[in-house]
């Protein structure tokens, strides 16, 4: 009598790993166009390019390291829910606090997260949650609980 041996199931490989680059754009919702770019442009100072899209709701910005803001005139902005949120890294987060309270955008809430991050959230004109942050070590870590 012969024994038949189960096959061994074939190995499992380890799925692929995607290699991203870097973010490429981030959307955000907004009513008004013109008050949104008095904001992320003239205040910011994030520059306008041209569209690559042929959708007049849609405003492209760009950062100086090229990733790209793109404004998304609509009656449903702001985006919801709330905790929806993009982050900005400044050099000064101080003078950037300041000159944005000075313009009537006061900090909602901010902090310094376990790795020294230091960060504080407005509020756009259309409601969106913004945040600006340094980079990580930028101030003494808080104590982990």
């Amino acid at each position: 009598m012969t024994t038949r041996r189960k096959a061994a199931a074939p190995a499992k490989s380890k799925p692929a790993t995607l290699k991203i680059a870097q973010i490429n754009h981030v959307t955000t919702m907004v009513k008004d166009t013109a008050r949104a770019m008095k904001f992320y442009h003239d205040l910011l100072g994030i520059k306008q390019i041209q569209s690559q899209v042929p959708n007049v709701n849609i405003t492209w910005l760009q950062l100086d390291n090229g990733v790209m803001v793109h404004l998304i005139e609509t009656p449903d902005a702001p985006a919801k829910p709330s905790n929806i949120h993009h982050a900005f890294e400044v050099v000064n987060l101080e003078e950037t606090k300041k000159l944005l309270e000075d313009a009537g955008y006061p900090s909602a809430r901010g902090g310094v997260r376990y790795d020294g991050q230091a960060y504080f959230f407005i509020n756009d004109p259309d409601g969106n949650s913004v945040e600006f942050c340094t980079k990580s070590g930028y101030a003494p870590a808080p104590p982990r609980p």
